[in-house]
């Protein structure tokens, strides 16, 4: 078997573990079941309320408070993780507790180091209480400008920090290894990337007790917070082991210049540490929230590497550009270049496949791409990754023909490029993804050869819904003649029985209900049965992913 047919078979067989293998999760923590239900109506005071979240929550920073109508505290104050379901958090009510209206007020932090918080409201007794409708809340993180500095710091330094030494140790012709003012140029260059990821990661300390505690920057220089956090969250722990390999990498890298025979082998160890560092990284992203962290970690990991060894090439390139304009010099230059093309295929088939992948965990849906705040910033960071594509054949091309005119505004606009990508990455990074919110539902189906059946479901969220079902025949006209319609829902997930509910007309041919049919959030299945006045039946099905916000 040859090369290319074995490199066709791994791209298939690739192809499809990436699309079949994915679960599908939302990456901040999300309601999945509440006991009461948003707007639930009780009969009796409940004894206690407990909320079950999609994944487990850390044990720091959460809180579950129930209050009254009155503003006045309802719960005994022993809100907690249960330690047998970390995913769960409940908290007991004061007993006897008179009919009136009630709101749970929750806070948590997931497991990627993400808060949540909100308010599910509920009512205790069935008379009407004569009070204003409170709605359920839910509120995640929005990234604020000291997240994305302190953050896109950390990545861009890091890339270049192990970009370099790529380029350094791989893509460096000997020569130039030689060359001392080369030396000079890069080990400026490393330490001065090693100095700011230095700094972004003591800076992402306070920066993360600022976003689990809630307090403000001046406020969170707390012995008792910062050990909190470090003790108690996943990212604590991550922490510790970046400030353990910061520590190794400044010991080694103060030995490089003074190496002679060894100094390729320091160099190397400086880049596996460097690439642990990514791995951390990768630890606590929205990877960090799914049950299969193996793999996701992995594919996360492999996805910032590549993107690292890209942009610490380019800065690589350009930090060497006078030396394209040296008769000794100009040809190893352009011919560097392509050299590097050949890494260059490699790192976008990783970036691509890996970021399908990630593409695949986070978007339900074509239509949450403009839908959600996440769908629209990766679809910016797909066409800004597309741009770079392009300098980066248009830069390969000058390396093949060995020309050097207009190579200095083309290196520089793919690694502007590359840098304004790692903004991207940082936001969505730490934005709630499209999974949460997948906007409302609707959807047509044809049936009984050519009758449209479609459903419509808003907001399409746990709690209460609108579901119209609005029907028409093969000519596009409502369909009249309908004795009775009705949904059945049914989880898929796990096995929550069915329950089957009337819809009531509205108008020719369109009908509808509102209710608390979708109890937890995930995939639904929604049975649509018409009756017609002939007794003739219309069914079709509809797969229902519902969100918590």
């Amino acid at each position: 078997m040859n090369v290319k047919m074995k490199f066709s078979m791994f791209m298939v067989l690739f192809t499809l573990f990436l699309f079949l293998f994915p679960s599908i999760f939302s990456a901040h923590a999300y309601i999945k079941k509440s006991t009461p239900l948003e707007n639930e109506t009780v009969e009796k005071s409940p004894n206690e309320v407990m909320i079950q979240f999609d994944e487990s929550i850390q044990p720091a920073f959460n809180s579950i408070k129930v209050f009254d109508s009155e503003g006045n505290r309802v719960d005994k104050k022993n809100g907690r993780v249960d330690p047998k379901q970390p995913s769960i958090l409940k908290s007991g009510l004061k007993e006897n507790l008179p009919d009136g209206k009630y709101r749970i007020k929750w806070k948590v932090v997931s497991s990627d180091g993400h808060p949540v918080e909100g308010v599910i409201p509920f009512q205790i007794g069935t008379e009407d209480q004569g009070t204003a409708v409170i709605h359920k809340e839910t509120k995640g993180y929005t990234p604020k400008a000291d997240l994305i500095i302190i953050r896109w710091l950390q990545y861009l330094s890091n890339a270049c920090f192990v970009g370099i030494l790529f380029f350094y140790l791989v893509v460096l012709p000997k020569g130039f290894r030689q060359n001392g003012v080369a030396d000079k140029i890069f080990y400026r260059l490393l330490c001065t990337s090693f100095v700011l990821l230095f700094l972004s990661i003591l800076l992402n300390l306070p920066l993360q007790t600022t976003i689990e505690s809630g307090f403000p920057w001046s406020e969170v220089f707390s012995f008792q917070l910062f050990e909190n956090i470090l003790k108690n969250t996943t990212f604590g722990q991550t922490w510790i082991y970046q400030a353990a390999i910061l520590l190794a990498l400044a010991l080694i890298t103060f030995f490089i210049q003074m190496a002679k025979s060894t100094k390729r082998v320091i160099l190397w160890a400086c880049f596996g540490l460097g690439t642990a560092l990514l791995l951390t990284k990768a630890i606590t992203s929205h990877a960090a929230a799914q049950t299969n962290q193996f793999l996701t970690i992995s594919m996360d990991f492999l996805h910032l590497l590549a993107a690292s060894i890209w942009i610490g090439s380019l800065i690589g390139f350009t930090a060497l550009l006078p030396w394209r304009k040296s008769a000794e010099m100009k040809q190893d230059y352009l011919q560097m270049l392509k050299r590097f093309s050949k890494w260059g295929i490699i790192l976008v088939i990783l970036l691509t496949f890996t970021g399908v992948f990630g593409s695949l965990l986070y978007l339900p849906n074509l239509s949450s791409l403009v839908q959600t705040n996440y769908g629209k910033v990766l679809t910016g960071k797909v066409i800004l990754f597309l741009l770079m594509i392009i300098l980066a054949a248009v830069n390969f091309m000058n390396g093949k023909r060995k020309k050097e005119r207009g190579l200095a505004a083309t290196l520089w606009g793919e690694l502007s490029i590359g840098v304004i990508i790692l903004i991207l990455s940082v936001v969505l990074t730490n934005l709630p993804t499209a999974m949460q919110s997948p906007g409302p539902f609707k959807e047509s189906n044809v049936v009984n050869q050519g009758n449209q059946v479609t459903l419509r479901v808003t907001p399409n969220i746990i709690g209460e819904n609108l579901f119209e079902v609005t029907l028409k025949d093969q000519q596009g006209k409502p369909i009249n003649d309908i004795e009775q319609l009705n949904l059945t829902f049914t989880m898929l997930d796990m096995d929550m029985g069915k329950e089957t509910v009337n819809l009531n007309k509205v108008s020719e041919g369109k009908y509808e209900v509102k209710g608390l049919h979708f109890i937890m959030t995930g995939d639904w299945n929604v049975h649509v049965h018409v009756l017609t006045k002939s007794l003739e039946s219309i069914d079709t099905d509809f797969s229902v992913l519902v969100g918590s916000q």
